[in-house]
């Protein structure tokens, strides 16, 4: 009997020990897998601090980790870099140490600036960093805030970039901007002063060709008015059925069309001065028109009128200006060969000191080479024996006397529109 209760004794601690080392076995599987565990997190967590600390390598902004003290926690390489500082001189140092005495107001690293940022954060402040040898650095600077588990601010996390190339490219542009100005300006300049030559130019050829007209005219009108009475003498004398009668009148004709050129050589050379009086442009133009209107060269043109009553009146000569405007439409005329369309307008400029007058055709157009001649006296493009040049120059003349303007804009076989700019208080020259 005490044999067999030994040996179920025996048994009964052969189990316990066999049960133990199963038990042993499980929990060494279960380390050596908890192991196995923590070896791969570390391996992961030292993959991506490895993966973090490339990045912040190789980010070309500054970035810095501040606490709610205010004190630097980390920086990349490229802040330091930037202010010249190794990572022990800085870490754990006051971030105003790297500030170029900011204004309260402007400080992002500071306890009311933390409180501000529970529901924002800052985007593209600009602020001036200050490097160890003490320069001034330009920054522009982006920043949010870290908070633990229970939402509390602890600390800011902030980027910011260089903006000394940025700047430094803006004031090459301003520079380069200025230069262009400068020498826009003496351009502007120059070509006023070729202008201003080339009116003086005008001028005194102008007062050449006037004295010479002048003279010559004096000098034909006489011969002229005898050729005409003569004529007409010839004429009665002759019967109503003599073939000579024919000549005489042609005779008379030519003579009067010179008579009438001596005319426009006076006019041109004598140049008289404004009988200056308040006058209203859109009465000027009716009376023109109405004059023309009528005549068989107008027949064919549809002539549309862009009036304004309430345009002020201005300082003129009557009859000149409406001399000036009848040698304009008669020419649009003519440019159209008596078929098109002829548009009158005029308006107030926006500075409100100018009336503009613009006489636009659809006409055959002026060449290019022609369009800087056209008010020289005598220049003409007609067939001889229908123009003496003189309408346009006599156009000029009116105009500047009335302290005006004169330009005209054309295409080639599109028509030309003529632009007469007159002060709205003019006192004739």
């Amino acid at each position: 009997m005490k044999e067999n209760m030994s040996l179920s004794e025996e048994q009964l601690q052969e189990s316990m020990w066999i049960e133990i080392i199963k038990r042993m076995e499980t929990i060494y599987a279960e380390l050596a897998n908890n192991q196995a565990e923590i070896e791969r997190k570390n391996r992961e967590l030292l993959q991506a601090k490895e993966f973090t600390e490339n990045i912040l390598k190789s980010m070309v902004d500054a970035l810095i980790v501040v606490d709610s003290e205010e004190e630097i926690k980390m920086v990349n390489q490229a802040t330091l870099d930037l202010l010249g500082y190794k990572k022990e001189e800085i870490i754990e140092e006051p971030v105003e140490m790297i500030l170029a005495s900011p204004k309260e107001k402007e400080r992002p690293f500071n306890g009311s600036y933390l409180s501000k940022f529970k529901e924002s954060s800052v985007q593209d402040l600009e602020i001036d960093f200050k490097s160890k040898s003490g320069e001034k650095i330009p920054m522009t600077l982006s920043s949010s805030v870290m908070r633990n588990s229970e939402g509390e601010i602890i600390g800011i996390i902030g980027v910011a970039r260089d903006l000394r190339e940025t700047k430094w490219l803006l004031a090459e542009a301003a520079a380069t901007e200025a230069e262009r100005a400068k020498a826009q300006e003496l351009e502007r300049a120059y070509k006023e002063l070729k202008d201003l030559q080339s009116q003086l130019i005008h001028s005194e050829r102008l007062a050449s060709i006037g004295q010479l007209a002048a003279g010559v005219a004096h000098e034909i009108n006489n011969p002229l008015g005898g050729i005409l009475v003569y004529s007409h003498l010839l004429r009665e004398d002759l019967k109503a059925d003599d073939s000579k009668g024919a000549n005489v009148e042609r005779i008379i004709k030519e003579a009067t069309r010179c008579k009438d050129i001596v005319k426009r050589l006076l006019d041109f050379a004598r140049q008289p001065e404004p009988k200056v009086e308040p006058i209203s442009i859109n009465v000027v133009l009716e009376e023109t028109l109405s004059l023309v209107k009528d005549q068989a060269l107008f027949h064919n043109i549809k002539i549309t009128k862009k009036f304004y009553p309430s345009l002020a009146h201005i300082m003129g000569d009557r009859s000149q200006l409406q001399q000036a405007f009848m040698n304009i439409i008669l020419n649009a005329a003519e440019a159209m060969d008596g078929k098109g369309s002829l548009i009158i307008a005029i308006d107030a400029l926006p500075d409100s000191r100018f009336l503009e007058i613009t006489i636009t055709d659809n006409g055959c157009g002026i060449p290019p080479g022609n369009i800087k001649r056209l008010f020289e006296p005598f220049f003409t493009t007609k067939k001889a024996g229908h123009g003496t040049g003189l309408g346009l120059a006599i156009t000029a003349g009116i105009i500047e006397r009335h302290n005006g303007s004169i330009k005209v804009e054309s295409k080639l076989g599109e028509g030309a529109t003529f632009t007469i700019k007159l002060p709205l208080e003019t006192k004739g020259k």
